[in-house]
This record gives C-alpha cells, structure tokens and sequence, in this order.
C-alpha cells in the first residue's frame, strides 16, 4: 500500500505542478501582453516627454528671438530718428561757413564806411560802401545772424564772449567790458 499511497501522491504533485504550470504560462502570455503594453505606453509617454520638452525648447528660443527682433527694430528706429535729427540740424546750419567767410569782410566795409573824409568823391564813395554792407547785412540776418551785444561798460558774459586780456581798472568794476575790438556774431542759436 505503501507504494500505490506513494504513487498517488507523486501523480497528485504532477497533476498540481502541471496545473501551477498551466497558470504560469497563461500568467506569462497575459502578463507579456501587460508588459508589451505597459512598455509601449511607456514608449510613448518617453516620446511625449521628449516632444514637450523640444516645445519648451522652441518656445524659449522663439522668445529669444522675438526679443532679439525687437531690439533690433527698436535700435533701427532710433537710428532713424538720429539720422533725421542730423539732416534737420544740417539744413539748418547748411549756410553757417559761408556766413562765417562773409563777417570780416561785411565788418570792414562798416568800418570803411565810418571813415571821416572831406572829399566829396570819396563821400559818395563810402556812402556806396555802407549801402553795401547794409544789403550784406540784411541778407545775413534774415538768414540767421544776429549780432552778439557787446559794449564798453557792459558785464563781460564768458559764454558769449571772448577777452583777449584782463586789465584792473580804477572806477571800472572788475567783469566789465573794457573795449571791442571784433563784433561777435551767432547764426541761429551757435556762436561763430
């Protein structure tokens, strides 16, 4: 008895693992086709994970480069404005050079024109002479030149004026014009 007992026991623990077997292998084939699933779901959450980081990628660097474009548009605005500015300002001072060649010779015809002479001939001489420099001078001064005022006993300005020396004075209070010896002139808001 002892070895049918023993038999059916042995054929009992092959009919168990054979069963056990059985659920493993479908444990395995259900479990692989979880697994192939997870794994592809992981595959593509890996993937999405990839994308969303390029899109944040992309995002910062199209800012960047919106920004960029922006300082660039803005620099070129201003570059425009500074150019116009210019244009405006050379137009304005287009004439200051010739101005400044036509002071010292308008400056000697008034002073010639200023000559005392009992000559008749060179009277109407001199005459024509301040007729000239007056006509020059109009011209200039519709044109922007104005005379800067400057006379003997007025306060010496160091923004406008020029002193070629500094002499104490009795009676003259220290920072007072003492003599002109050149007119000084400005065209438009510059001093020439």
């Amino acid at each position: 008895m002892e070895d049918k007992e023993i038999k059916k026991e042995e054929a009992k623990v092959t009919e168990d693992a054979t069963k056990d077997f059985e659920t493993t292998e479908g444990a395995k084939e259900a479990g692989s086709e979880d697994t192939k699933k997870k794994v592809k779901k992981s595959k593509q959450e890996i993937k999405i994970d990839e994308l969303e980081a390029t899109l944040e990628k992309l995002k910062a660097d199209t800012k960047k480069d919106r920004e960029a474009y922006l300082l660039a548009k803005a620099d070129l605005e201003n570059v425009r404005k500074r150019v116009e500015e210019n244009a405006i300002i050379d137009r304005k001072y287009a004439a200051m050079g010739l101005v400044s060649d036509l002071i010292v010779p308008v400056d000697m015809l008034v002073k010639a024109s200023s000559m005392e002479t009992k000559d008749p001939q060179m009277k109407n001489f001199l005459i024509g002479f301040q007729m000239i420099a007056n006509q020059i001078s109009t011209i200039l001064k519709n044109d922007g030149l104005t005379e800067i005022e400057a006379s003997k006993g007025k306060p010496f300005d160091h923004n406008i004026h020029q002193a070629i020396s500094k002499e104490h004075v009795e009676g003259v209070e220290p920072g007072q014009i003492l003599e002109v010896l050149q007119t000084g002139y400005k065209y438009k808001d510059r001093l020439i």
